[in-house]
């Protein structure tokens, strides 16, 4: 039997300072999963937050993960500005969804504003009370900064949304600046309460190019990423974790301008290869791009096939490399699958 030199969170402060590791660390990328597995609603990883944070940690401890506990979803901002959200209570549903956007026409996009009391809006509660069970536990502190143009989606339905950017790109450069606003005063709350250097920072980030040019995600991404990316890194912000999520490989070149902190990490889908990402982020963190159908649909073999192919194409990055799912790991994925992760990284991972 292989064994690690490093306890789990030595190889993951190892992986942030850019020291030399035993082997490739495998990081934690589920939510709906880690319910699951330790018996309770999917949607308690969601609206419940010290449960999601237990339920986050014993997964930790089942597989092995070296790694990434937060909360967060790609559909965040809906609820923020007033929406009505759905968490995954009802049977086949795996993560929150909007039941209805904030933003219905174009009176109400004009008239969309930053929330004054913005603490206590949507699901900024439980983010922050996670935060607090987090820095209690001398944990990283997660929270979720982008994309605007992601949550805007959120906040105005995306077919409106893809709509007014070809039809009335002012309205959404006026949305996009209000979303921006509220995610940059959230932000700074964040650093006030728990010190930029205990933070870190993630983007979850589904603008594909199956969903929009390049041209589009320079125009309507690019510039508010790069504002919250510039000003938390401004403020001190130790670690930037950013989700690249599905085919993006044409943005590669708007994403590889950001800053991010003292630590960069990107997270690329099957979509991307490692070599690409290298490429694109050298003194980067990547990880990756474990295709998570696969997880929830092949055998135990194919997945340990999938990591070893991984494991060899990104282990030879400069910027350090972690296996992870290319995107969340299916809440109802086999536990036998997910569990052949880490033996991938012990058995084909060293250094």
């Amino acid at each position: 039997m292989l064994c690690d030199q490093l306890s789990s969170r030595e190889r993951w402060d190892a992986l942030i300072r850019g020291d030399s590791l035993d082997r490739v660390p495998c990081l934690q990328f589920m939510l709906g999963h880690t319910a699951v597995v330790n018996g309770k609603p999917i949607a308690k990883a969601y609206d419940d937050a010290a449960t999601s944070l237990s339920c986050q940690r014993n997964a930790m401890e089942l597989y092995g993960h070296d790694g990434l506990v937060m909360h967060g979803w790609a559909n965040s901002g809906g609820a923020e500005f007033g929406g009505e959200i759905e968490f995954p209570y009802r049977k086949y549903t795996g993560a929150p969804m909007m039941k209805r956007n904030p933003v219905q026409s174009e009176a109400d996009a004009w008239a969309l504003k930053v929330p004054e009391d913005f603490l206590s809006v949507g699901t900024i509660p439980v983010a922050l009370e996670f935060s607090r069970l987090q820095n209690e536990l001398g944990m990283p502190v997660t929270i979720q900064v982008g994309s605007p143009l992601t949550w805007a989606g959120s906040v105005c339905g995306e077919e409106r949304l893809m709509l007014w950017i070809m039809k009335k790109p002012e309205l959404v450069h006026h949305v996009l600046g209000i979303i921006t606003d509220f995610i940059l005063k959230k932000a700074e709350y964040w650093v006030k309460t728990f010190g930029a250097e205990r933070l870190m920072a993630f983007d979850l980030c589904i603008e594909t190019n199956k969903l929009y040019s390049p041209k589009q995600f320079e125009t309507f991404a690019f510039p508010y990423l790069r504002e919250i990316h510039d000003q938390l890194t401004a403020a001190g912000v130790a670690i930037f974790l950013t989700h690249i999520c599905g085919e993006q490989n044409k943005n590669l070149p708007f994403w590889s301008q950001l800053s991010y902190g003292k630590r960069g990490m990107i997270s690329v889908g099957k979509e991307v290869a490692l070599s690409a990402a290298s490429a694109a982020f050298p003194d980067c963190v990547i990880m990756g791009n474990v295709d998570p159908v696969i997880v929830q649909e092949g055998s135990p073999e194919d997945v340990l096939a999938l990591c070893k192919a991984s494991i060899e194409e990104g282990k030879v990055h400069p910027g350090g490399y972690a296996l992870m799912t290319g995107c969340e790991v299916p809440p109802q994925a086999p536990p036998v699958n997910v569990g052949q992760m880490v033996p991938a990284c012990r058995e084909f991972g060293r250094y």
